[in-house]
């Protein structure tokens, strides 16, 4: 029997996430004349991860790696990957083939564009009311709406792979690879070429105890890319004054509109992990992945 021909390459570094891998993969799956390639790296995993994705993706190569750590996860699974256009997703994100297939056909032009994703879309059930006020804002910003590549999904070209190369060991990989290219390379595809919205969902942190752990741990990855060897031009961080205060009054991603207590809220937060994050980093202590388990159902 002849191997199945693959539209793109999916990889998805998974520690110990029997809770949602499940979900997204059921979602990979979820249009049968778009066939991905699917390859899940399990790594340091003591749960059932490796289990159900052989279970529900048979046609994935599941691979089983000893130690728990993200970057060697997609480096493996980025070198056992055989398709390009190749994304690399979080497993607690849900995204269709069609949207994937949308960025895919940007990427496989093989041009200008050398990374892209599709729209982001944030579900804040059972989120707190700060996240949400949080949320509102972020979703307004820069990095969001212009040249979107990251917070948990990125895809790359051919042209694009090569120049990322191997991923160093850092903690913010979705910086990491943002900052490889100019915005010009970038693209955040909101549409198909039939015209059809396309968009992948996030599930934030639901209290906000545990938003500020995620955003200290984001702001010190920042932190570390920015001190290191890795950092670029395209390093500096694109929300400003400007951007926050032209927020308000926006429709946010279907979540009302944003006002001045949202405003608080994300600021608060904001101040918070930044603080909390320059601490990390000048004790010069390891940068912990810190993981939400509160939003991890499937």
């Amino acid at each position: 029997m002849a191997a199945a021909r693959h539209d793109f390459s999916v990889v998805i570094p998974a520690h110990n996430e029997a809770a949602v891998i499940e979900r997204c993969l059921r979602a990979l799956q979820s249009d049968p004349e778009i066939s991905p390639e699917i390859v899940v790296a399990c790594n340091g995993c003591k749960d059932e991860t490796a289990a159900i994705a052989r279970r529900v993706a048979p046609e994935a190569t599941v691979l089983d790696i000893a130690r728990g750590s993200k970057i060697l996860a997609l480096n493996e699974g980025n070198a056992a990957a055989t398709v390009s256009p190749r994304f690399f997703l979080d497993a607690d994100i849900v995204v269709s083939p069609r949207a994937l297939a949308a960025v895919a056909q940007v990427l496989g032009e093989d041009g200008a564009i050398k990374a892209a994703a599709p729209a982001l879309a944030v579900d804040l059930t059972g989120c707190s009311w700060p996240v949400r006020a949080y949320y509102k804002v972020w979703l307004q910003q820069p990095y969001v709406r212009v040249g979107m590549v990251g917070s948990g999904l990125f895809g790359l070209s051919a042209s694009g792979l090569a120049e990322v190369g191997t991923f160093p060991d850092v903690v913010a990989d979705d910086l990491y690879v943002r900052t490889r290219f100019a915005p010009e390379q970038r693209m955040r595809v909101e549409r198909d070429a039939q015209g059809a919205a396309v968009s992948f969902t996030v599930f934030p942190p639901r209290d906000l105890r545990s938003l500020v752990r995620i955003e200290s741990r984001r702001r010190a990855g920042d932190m570390q890319l920015k001190l290191s060897s890795h950092d670029t031009e395209h390093t500096a961080r694109t929300t400003t004054g400007g951007s926050l205060l032209s927020a308000l009054g926006k429709q946010s991603g279907g979540h009302g509109r944003v006002g001045l207590l949202d405003l608080a809220w994300y600021l608060g937060i904001k101040i918070v992990g930044r603080q909390m994050a320059r601490r990390t980093i000048r004790a010069k202590k390891q940068i912990v992945w810190e993981r939400d388990d509160s939003s991890r159902t499937g």
